[in-house]
């Protein structure tokens, strides 16, 4: 079974009516200043709105990693029953208290799952998450991604691999399977994403290649779209049916222009 798709330890629940221009509009200074390619910013707002969770990555902090990671979790907010944001700030020295069963992903920070468990809509927000908190820390959070949690991230690299490479290795010691629930790697140079990557989920004890979505041609100055060839993917980790996956990849995309 797989162990990775989006909703496959997420609660069925409905999220309400939102109002989308409203919400989009927190990309406009990055599709305004050409930051990234519009088709791009419509596929990830809807996998993030399918729950799933997003790491950014640029080669200097502060950095525009950090901007387009707070745009899309602007953009695609998680809202609870009583309309409220369900988000958590995960910083160093983090207790996380509202965790249940700590112990069951290697957790032992002292008052972690002392309080009420958080629901599973809360999204979890780390910033600079290779250098502010403990790799331990670091480690707990994308391991509560197999609770269903999800989580929008920012931090200092400069590719996918450099990427990888930090959290399987060193003080980090991420397993390969909670690297993977983080499904959507973006990497930015100084001035724009250059590339960015949907992670493949940790299947019958195989490690697929991440799937390329869109990479900047410095030649060409402008961006390659690759996600048409992952169109039926896309539509799945966006719990929709292929049809329903364009109509509304076509809607958003009306909205942004």
């Amino acid at each position: 079974s797989v162990d990775f798709e989006c909703d496959a330890h997420w609660p069925p629940w409905e999220t309400p009516p939102v109002n989308r221009p409203a919400e989009v509009a927190a990309l406009l200074p990055l599709l305004a200043g050409e930051k990234i390619d519009p088709s791009l910013a419509v596929h990830l707002t809807l996998l993030l709105d399918a729950g799933c969770s997003l790491l950014v990555a640029g080669p200097r902090e502060p950095g525009l990693q950090g901007e387009i990671a707070a745009a899309f979790a602007t953009a695609s907010p998680r809202i609870r029953a009583d309309e409220s944001r369900a988000e958590i700030a995960i910083g160093a020295g983090h207790s996380f208290s509202w965790l249940a069963d700590p112990a069951g992903i290697g957790c032992v920070v002292e008052g972690a799952g002392t309080a009420p468990r958080a629901p599973r809509e809360v999204r979890l927000r780390m910033h600079e998450i290779f250098t502010a908190p403990e790799p331990a820390t670091v480690r707990t959070t994308i391991r509560a991604l197999a609770r269903g949690y999800a989580l929008i991230a920012d931090g200092r690299a400069a590719s996918l691999a450099e990427i990888l490479d930090k959290l399987r290795s060193g003080a980090f010691r991420v397993p390969e399977a909670d690297i993977r629930r983080i499904a959507i790697v973006v990497v930015t140079d100084e001035v724009r994403v250059t590339s960015c990557h949907l992670l493949q989920p940790s299947e019958m004890g195989s490690a697929r290649p991440p799937t390329l979505l869109s990479a900047w041609d410095a030649d060409q100055q402008g961006w390659d779209d690759f996600a048409w060839a992952a169109i039926p993917e896309l539509a799945e980790r966006c719990r929709r049916t292929h049809a329903r996956s364009e109509e509304h990849t076509s809607e958003l995309q009306s909205h942004h222009d």
